[in-house]
């Protein structure tokens, strides 16, 4: 019994101490492989300075042999910001007018027997226009004139008597009588017959002619469409909407897109009110004289200055640029070390018309803008500026 436990207590002795080295193997095991990653470690941050090293001296020497030709260059062209007006217009189209366009009529009845003018060509007031036939009038003329010269014998003889008192008063007074009425009748016919023409009523380009040679007229028949060259105006149709920005004399520029032809007018007249239908009121602007492929009815423009930024910083529109979240940037050349370089800013803008725009945010005056070259450079981009 006794070598028996003798026995066991041998065994659980040795078990113990394999336990032990066991369990001191494998605590060195750890530490070997925790100081061989750190030593792999320091060895990759060396290699990490060495290229790092062998970089830079690469780069140095680069630089040494070609110059800044180890950085990319762009080519770019400038413009120093200054402070402006940007003037906005609205645009409406209207029609040629004009202000004195009047018609060439008939006083008398009859057949026109002779055109004098053509259309188109140039009259001035009080010209023959037409003549109408006068064969009824002249015939009563040519009576009447008959029997005023038995009229006045009978009053010579009459008045030959009453100074010699001869015959009654009464028969001196109806010769007279007979006498003036006839005279009276012969003026009236006669002023007939000086109306049996129709005359410009003023100067201007006869436009149209309404009758022809043989056709019949009376009193107020429209025989002739006259037009005033010299006083034509625009009328356009402005919304209401831009009631507030149009005023008696504001200038307004004018452009005809059929003639290619434009020039500076002021506006003559507004409409003193609104139409209920479309919601707007006319606005007339004078035309210059002289420009003689300007006619009525002809179709213009009318832009209206209706709103201003005043000393504002206006730059091109088609230089500035968008991100995807809609934010807008242009880039400008600030000077670094002696070199130029391209620099990001973002702006606000403003106020835009015909390819410029006001930037409210983000420029200065003296500001150099990058005006060509610009969708080519990048931040700290090293710049060259065109010849």
């Amino acid at each position: 019994m006794k070598n028996y436990l003798i026995l066991v207590a041998a065994l659980v002795l040795f078990g113990t101490l394999t336990q032990g080295c066991q369990n001191s193997s494998a605590e060195n095991d750890i530490v070997s492989l925790e100081k061989k990653k750190d030593k792999l470690r320091q060895k990759k941050n060396e290699l990490r300075k060495l290229q790092d090293a062998i970089g830079e001296l690469e780069a140095e020497i680069d630089l040494l042999e070609n110059g800044n030709k180890r950085e990319d260059v762009t080519l770019v062209a400038l413009d120093t910001l200054e402070r402006k007006d940007l003037r906005h217009f609205s645009v409406f189209q209207g029609n040629v007018q004009t202000r004195n366009q009047v018609i060439a009529s008939a006083e008398v009845s009859g057949r026109i027997v002779a055109i004098k003018v053509r259309e188109g060509q140039t009259v001035s007031g009080g010209q023959l226009i037409a003549t109408l036939d006068t064969e009824i009038i002249d015939r009563q003329i040519a009576e009447v004139e008959t029997t005023l010269s038995l009229a006045r014998d009978v009053f010579n003889r009459q008045e030959r008597l009453w100074n010699q008192n001869i015959g009654s008063e009464v028969q001196y007074l109806e010769a007279k009588n007979s006498m003036q009425r006839l005279e009276r009748n012969l003026e009236t016919l006669q002023t007939q017959r000086s109306k049996a023409v129709v005359k410009a009523p003023k100067s201007g380009v006869l436009d149209q002619l309404l009758l022809r040679e043989g056709e019949l007229v009376s009193p107020g028949t429209p025989v002739a469409i006259i037009v005033d060259m010299r006083n034509l105006k625009l009328a356009v149709n402005v919304p209401e909407n831009h009631l507030q920005s149009v005023s008696v004399g504001n200038q307004v520029e004018i452009d005809f897109p059929s003639l290619s032809e434009s020039f500076n007018s002021r506006i003559s007249r507004i409409g003193s009110s609104i139409d209920m239908e479309n919601r707007t009121f006319l606005v007339e602007a004078d035309l210059p004289s002289g420009h003689a492929r300007i006619k009525p009815n002809l179709m213009g423009r009318l832009a209206i200055n209706d709103r201003t930024a005043e000393n504002a910083v206006v730059i091109p529109l088609n230089i500035v640029q968008y991100e995807l979240g809609g934010r807008a940037y242009v880039y400008v050349a600030v000077d670094r070390e002696g070199s130029l370089r391209a620099e990001k800013k973002y702006v606000k803008p403003g106020l835009s018309y015909r390819g410029h725009i006001e930037i409210r945010e983000g420029l200065e005056e003296g500001d150099l803008l990058i005006v060509r070259g610009q969708q080519e450079v990048s931040s700290n981009q090293l710049l060259t500026l065109l010849d």
